[in-house]
């Protein structure tokens, strides 16, 4: 966004409005000019930075200050790790000052963010930031703003996430989010599972890796501070981040991080298809509803005691995934409390509404129980029969009462949506499984054993089921 230009003979600091010479969004612009940017640096502290003028060349309407000569953040991303890691220790002390001064937290912009050669850092005003990128295209945006930034995270958790993805980027030479519009990438930075590092660079040390990723809110260890990743990257300075591998076992490596996240990726549009499809299968459900057809039962179920009630802390365990082969999403509800399982127990619901729709139009239903398919020793599937449940589950109790703990091993069976699902195309469903390992943490809850916690640790593919002529 920002760039040199000669205007009378002197040199400024200049970034273009574009097209924008008129209007409304051209008075928003000019009013904001006199907000502050800032520069800062171990040398001078924080201090204001602002645009002087308006100036105009060549049909362009440009923004402009003094000059400024540096190497802007965008171009550091693409540099090699040795040379941008320091700028990014740099970038990190930069931010937490200003996080202490009037300046405060703002996201950053990689097109605005700029090391300046006298050893500061110069960030150009925010709210001209924001409004400039109101009026360009997402793809303008992409990798200097929506990469870089969380839809839902502000203050130190946002600047962590940004600083976390923009070291992904130098790391492993692509941004962890890369989505086609801005609401397709929202909801991988809210949900994709991204490959750590060490997985993409093979030999990378995983401290390195597990920063990162926590960082972007994957990490096991919890989240981390940006002091915590200034510390870090005073240490990653001082020596070689990527040990030498063989090259069998890196190559070995590579195909596996790659397997995986086209996993991943299949897992993210299935379930993007779902929450699509959710919505539709709501408004099915809340017309049943209204019909009468479920004669009350939201109410009774409100009221009534669980029908768990008096289960052992394993065999509430045990109803909530075997629940899934009987599509009974009530009494999987019954086994958990809060948002535990939820995404289960949407999923459930979706395809339980919808296969009565068809079964009411078609005299039948597409999905079949996996335990069903699973003890008739797995035969052909014909198309459109898919398969949902849980087949090989097995529970290991790693700690007791009275805060239960549970290793759950299964393997999850469901409809898979194709990687053109999300354009809305007409096409034939498949199946597809995967070997799951969850941890389960319990708790009691009006006298109740139920699921408090479900943390997903391991989901790996599984080869699809045969399918059949069509039926």
């Amino acid at each position: 966004m920002a760039r040199e230009l000669t205007d009378a003979g002197t040199l400024h600091l200049a970034v273009s409005l574009g097209t924008v010479t008129t209007g409304a969004a051209l008075t928003r612009i000019l009013a904001l000019r006199a907000d502050p940017g800032w520069v800062a640096g171990p040398s001078t502290g924080v201090r204001e930075w602002r645009f002087e003028g308006v100036a105009e060349q060549e049909g362009q309407v440009y923004l402009v200050g003094p000059s400024v000569p540096g190497l802007s953040l965008e171009k550091a991303l693409a540099m090699p790790a040795e040379k941008a890691l320091p700028l990014m220790a740099q970038l990190v002390r930069a931010v937490l000052q200003l996080s202490e001064s009037a300046a405060g937290w703002f996201p950053l912009q990689s097109d605005s963010v700029i090391f300046t050669d006298d050893g500061n850092i110069l960030f150009l005003p925010p709210s001209l930031d924001r409004e400039l990128r109101d009026l360009r295209p997402f793809e303008a945006n992409r990798e200097t703003f929506e990469c870089l930034n969380h839809p839902d995270l502000k203050g130190p958790q946002l600047a962590a996430f940004s600083v976390a993805a923009a070291l992904f980027r130098i790391i492993t030479g692509r941004f962890p989010f890369l989505g086609s519009d801005a609401a397709d990438l929202h909801e991988q930075v809210r949900r994709l599972e991204v490959q750590p590092p060490a997985s993409l660079v093979p030999g990378l040390e995983q401290e390195v890796s597990d920063t990162i990723m926590a960082g972007l809110g994957r990490g096991r260890r919890g989240a981390v501070s940006l002091s915590e990743i200034s510390e870090g990257l005073s240490r990653w300075q001082t020596r070689d981040l990527v040990h030498p591998l063989g090259e069998d076992l890196r190559r070995s490596a590579l195909a596996a991080a790659a397997a995986h996240e086209a996993s991943a990726g299949r897992s993210f549009r299935r379930r993007r298809f779902w929450q699509r499809n959710w919505r539709v299968a709501a408004i099915v459900a809340t017309v049943v509803v209204v019909l009468g057809a479920l004669g009350g039962t939201v109410l009774r179920n409100v009221l009534a005691p669980r029908v768990t009630r008096g289960y052992a802390p394993r065999r509430v365990v045990e109803t909530f995934y075997s629940s899934m082969n009987t599509l009974d999403h009530t009494t999987m509800q019954a086994c958990v409390a809060g948002r535990a399982g939820q995404g289960e127990i949407d999923e459930v619901t979706t395809l339980y509404v919808t296969s009565r729709v068809t079964q009411g139009y078609e005299g039948r239903s597409n999905v079949i129980s996996a335990a069903d398919w699973d003890k008739a020793g797995r035969p052909p599937l014909a198309p459109p029969t898919t398969l949902y449940g849980v087949t090989g589950l097995s529970l290991t109790e790693e700690q007791g009462e009275p805060r239960p703990v549970f290793l759950v091993k299964y393997d999850k069976w469901n409809p898979a949506a194709s990687a053109d699902a999300d354009t809305g195309a007409d096409v034939v469903p498949r199946s597809e499984g995967h070997s799951v390992t969850d941890r389960v943490w319990m708790k009691t809850d009006r006298g109740d054993w139920v699921v408090s916690r479900i943390d997903r640790l391991e989901r790996l593919e599984l080869p699809p089921p045969v399918t059949g002529p069509a039926g």
